[in-house]
């Protein structure tokens, strides 16, 4: 996918994010059972949390990664900045990923006409973004490592 492309698909799914972002929230109620006792608080970082990688995402989709400083900042979000383990953010981001990422490609189908391999390769990167999220400053696995850097080969330049 080339970079106008990205550009394209990214700025479609700038526009629908509120959309997404409601999706995603509406799900807690089935996929993470815990959503029920959260404070309003709690609820109210969750919300920022997946409001933060959604927009992470679709930036990251775009321009082939984020900055140092984003990722920085985008990370404190998604923890909640310190209330959340890695468990709790991995089951939210899981929701982000089953849920928003699967109605984001199903509205940029019929919105931008994306294929069935941009499809594929959004839910790619998006579930890399989450892992790779999660889990910043593990070790990297260097099979795993192999196998990422031959898929960002394979998939094309991201910038034009």
């Amino acid at each position: 996918m080339d970079a106008q492309r990205r550009r394209q698909v990214a700025t479609a799914g700038a526009a629908i994010r509120t959309e997404i972002e409601a999706a995603v929230t509406d799900s807690w109620a089935d996929l993470l059972p815990a959503a029920e006792s959260w404070t309003e608080a709690s609820t109210a970082r969750a919300r920022a949390a997946s409001t933060a990688t959604l927009q992470g995402l679709l930036l990251a989709f775009e321009q082939g990664d984020l900055d140092d400083r984003r990722w920085s900042d985008l990370r404190a979000t998604a923890f909640g900045h310190g209330h959340a383990n890695a468990d709790e953010v991995a089951d939210l981001l899981r929701t982000v990923r089953i849920v928003g990422v699967e109605l984001l490609a199903d509205r940029l189908e019929a919105l931008v006409g994306l294929t069935h391999d941009e499809r594929w390769q959004l839910q790619r990167e998006a579930a890399a973004f989450c892992e790779q999220l999660v889990g910043v400053g593990e070790d990297l696995d260097p099979a795993a490592l192999d196998m990422m850097l031959a898929e960002l080969e394979r998939s094309g330049p991201d910038l034009a």
